[in-house]
């Protein structure tokens, strides 16, 4: 078998529908679909047993494994040789989708992750395309870090990767996909195959869990410091915490007793400049609020 193609599903039959029939709707039709279900509920399960294709698995989780745990699950049930992660809120963009995105690994046979464009969607299907520069492919070319000062490629959805055993850390929610691609991409040297074309939509909702990081300050703040300190990037330039003291100035984070209020357990320390570039960004922050939208 060629493509696993894992959806980590939560509730929303509508979005799980949208997400299946775009598969089905594939011309390349070397694959099976591993749906692995966290709902407290069996709506899904019903929804899946109006499918009669037998390449769709459904697995229901014993208890809640939330995410990333979730996303692991599918991946350690797949049995393809490349793994398609697909959020049960998105679903390819054209019939043609898939069959690229394995075409990306086939021609790349040193990559072990390929990446293509996406487009975002809102429940009122307002396109907003996502599409990583040429300048920013070029840098990741150079040093996979340099996903840490923002993610350009998009959200897991936007990945089709070799099956050799990578997992999602579980230690992180909102900063897991970044995590990801550093590693796969380290993994093999900073290679890694790319695609500006759209081949998959991302449902934007109040549901996804990005949404909900966002609005907790602690949950982002101690991610990045955590990636900040995973792939030692003290010793990289020094774009890489500016970084991190944009996102903890944006937080209202300037000094080193702000962030102990929030992660009273941290050993992140700051420096004088931290705290000016801090307060510089968290000032930014302020006048771009208080102007004219």
């Amino acid at each position: 078998m060629k493509v696993s193609i894992c959806i980590p599903a939560y509730k929303h039959i509508d979005f799980l529908k949208r997400c299946l029939n775009s598969i089905l709707e594939q011309r390349f039709t070397d694959y099976e679909v591993v749906i692995t279900d966290d709902s407290p509920e069996d709506s899904l399960q019903k929804l899946v047993e109006e499918y009669s294709d037998e390449r769709i698995k459904y697995f229901k989780n014993e208890k809640p494994l939330g995410s990333p745990l979730n996303w692991n699950e599918g991946i350690k049930k797949a049995q393809g040789e490349y793994i398609k992660i697909l959020h049960h809120d998105d679903w390819f963009s054209s019939p043609d989708s898939l069959e690229k995105y394995v075409r990306l690994l086939d021609e790349n046979p040193s990559a072990d992750i390929a990446f293509s464009g996406s487009c975002d969607l809102d429940s009122h299907n307002k396109p907003k395309p996502h599409v990583a520069s040429s300048e920013f492919i070029s840098e990741l070319q150079n040093d996979a870090t340099i996903i840490y000062t923002g993610n350009r490629l998009g959200a897991p959805s936007v990945c089709i990767f070799r099956n050799k055993g990578y997992l999602f850390d579980p230690n992180l929610i909102w900063l897991v996909d970044m995590d990801f691609y550093m590693k796969v991409i380290m993994a093999r040297d900073n290679t890694f195959a790319f695609t500006p074309e759209i081949l998959v939509n991302i449902g934007i909702s109040e549901f996804q869990i990005t949404q909900q990081c966002l609005a907790e300050t602690k949950v982002k703040i101690s991610e990045k410091i955590y990636l900040y300190k995973k792939y030692s990037l003290e010793n990289k330039p020094a774009k890489y915490r500016k970084s991190l003291l944009k996102y903890m100035g944006r937080e209202k984070i300037r000094r080193t007793s702000d962030l102990r209020d929030i992660l009273p357990d941290s050993d992140f320390t700051f420096s004088r400049s931290d705290t000016f570039r801090a307060y510089i960004y968290y000032t930014r922050k302020k006048i771009r609020s208080l102007l004219p939208q």
